[in-house]
């Protein structure tokens, strides 16, 4: 990571690894038809209406700030998107997700069992349904799609969709980072199904979070993951 000389760049992008892969496949005819902006680099409290010198130089450390180059990992950029929202809007757009049946501890966090007493099927993975919807922002964001990040894939799996694990349909969405080596996975879908990994002692439970992003709107949810070793019998 480096910073750019500001006196010399007007605009500098980079293609991410996914964007490479699609421009490999497409012949070089690469065609860019969206894009997003944020303001990660961009500290509001340093906007200063009490500096002595008056409003022109209220910003004016916010002005001086060097500009970061482009980082090709989605998942450290792209933070705080910019986005439009209907006149009249009176609330930022916000998720929240519809607890399944079993599962969620509070409002926050969810609880998964793991269990490998039965003879016929090794291991008996949990299986959830991860829900969001979007509120706020005069409903404009209420059908989005989002992005699902699971930071440790090997404490929990992900796919896009719900369903049974095994039959979720591949036209759900799209998966990212199932490469080998990657510890993080990311699936974009309206909804997600998540699973359970192996856990192999009663006396460890494993934790890792789902980070949850709209993406139209940008809000955030992390949800909080553990997964625990249940030694019960299976009928």
């Amino acid at each position: 990571m480096g910073f750019i000389n500001n006196t010399s760049y007007i605009l500098n992008a980079v293609l991410t690894k996914k964007g490479r892969e699609y421009l490999a496949k497409s012949g070089g005819e690469f065609s860019i038809t969206k894009f997003a902006l944020s303001d990660d680099e961009i500290d509001y409290t340093l906007f200063n209406t009490a500096h002595p010198l008056g409003t022109n130089y209220y910003g004016a450390v916010l002005e001086s700030t060097p500009m970061i180059e482009p980082n090709v990992d989605p998942e450290v950029v792209m933070k705080y998107k910019l986005i439009s929202m209907p006149v009249g809007a009176k609330t930022l757009p916000f998720i929240t997700l519809t607890a399944p049946s079993s599962g969620y501890v509070g409002d926050a966090a969810l609880q998964m069992n793991f269990n490998d007493e039965n003879s016929a099927n090794p291991w008996i993975p949990s299986v959830v349904t991860v829900n969001p919807s979007t509120e706020g922002g005069s409903d404009a964001f209420a059908e989005e799609q989002y992005s699902f990040l699971v930071l440790n894939k090997f404490v929990v799996d992900i796919r896009p969709g719900i369903g049974v694990w095994d039959e979720l349909s591949p036209t759900a969405g799209v998966s990212y980072g199932e490469e080998s080596g990657r510890t993080s996975k990311k699936v974009v879908s309206r909804r997600a199904t998540i699973q359970t990994q192996v856990v192999t002692s009663s006396d460890v439970y494993r934790e890792t979070s789902i980070i949850i992003t709209g993406q139209k709107s940008g809000a955030i949810y992390v949800l909080p993951v553990r997964v625990e070793f249940n030694n019960y019998e299976v009928p």
